[in-house]
C-alpha cells in the first residue's frame, strides 16, 4: 500500500532489502552496485525492487514497543529514544508512524542521495527514517549484538569501519556528498 515500508529477502534470507512503496507500482530505495556505480536513492518499479522475491510489509508494532523500553541502551541513546517516542506519540498515548503522504515526501526528499553506508545509512535505515523519523536497522543491530557490546558497536558506527570492511576499494569517510 502507498507509504508502506516494504522489504524483500535477498540471498536466500541472508539479508533483507528495504524501500518505500509509492502506491503507483514504484518503490523508492537505495540501489546500485558499489563497484560499478555508487548506490543512491532511486525510484524503480516494484518488479525491479523485488527481483523475483516476495515483497513483505514491515510491521512496526515491535519497533514502537522497543522504543518504550530503552533501558538497555546507553544513557544518551535512552534520552534520544524517549524524545522521539514523545514526538511520535499520538492522542491517547498510542505511537504512530507518519501518514502515507509524509512518508513518500520524506522518501522523495532523499532521491539521488548517495550517502549509503552499510552500518549507519543503509536501505533499512532509510525506509525506517521515512516511516518514523528514526534511522534504524534491525539486521545491523542483530548482527552486532551477537558480536559486540553496544558501546563497541557505536564506536564502529562512528568510524565507518563496516563500510571499509564490506565495500572493498572505499576508504572510511570517502564517497559521501
Amino acid at each position: 500500500m502507498r507509504g508502506d515500508h516494504i522489504f524483500v529477502q535477498r540471498l536466500r534470507g541472508l539479508f533483507t532489502h528495504h524501500g518505500i512503496d509509492c502506491g503507483d507500482g514504484t518503490v523508492i530505495h537505495f540501489t546500485g552496485e558499489t563497484w560499478k556505480t555508487p548506490r543512491s536513492v532511486q525510484r524503480t518499479s516494484l518488479k525491479s525492487f523485488a527481483r523475483g522475491g516476495v515483497i513483505e510489509v514491515r510491521d512496526y508494532r515491535d519497533f514502537f514497543a522497543r522504543l518504550k523500553q530503552p533501558e538497555q541502551l546507553p544513557r544518551r541513546l535512552q534520552i534520544q529514544m524517549r524524545r522521539e517516542l514523545s514526538r511520535l506519540t499520538g492522542r491517547g498515548g498510542s505511537v504512530t508512524a507518519f501518514a502515507a503522504d509524509a512518508v513518500i515526501a520524506r522518501a522523495r526528499s532523499r532521491l539521488g542521495g548517495r550517502e549509503f553506508n552499510i552500518a549507519i545509512n543503509n536501505c533499512e535505515h532509510f525506509a525506517t527514517w521515512c516511516k518514523t523519523g528514526l534511522e534504524d536497522s534491525e539486521q545491523v543491530y542483530a548482527l552486532w549484538r551477537s558480536v559486540l557490546d553496544p558501546m563497541k558497536y557505536m564506536n564502529l558506527r562512528r568510524a565507518d569501519f563496516l563500510t571499509a570492511l564490506f565495500e572493498p576499494g572505499r576508504r572510511p569517510g570517502k564517497g559521501r556528498e
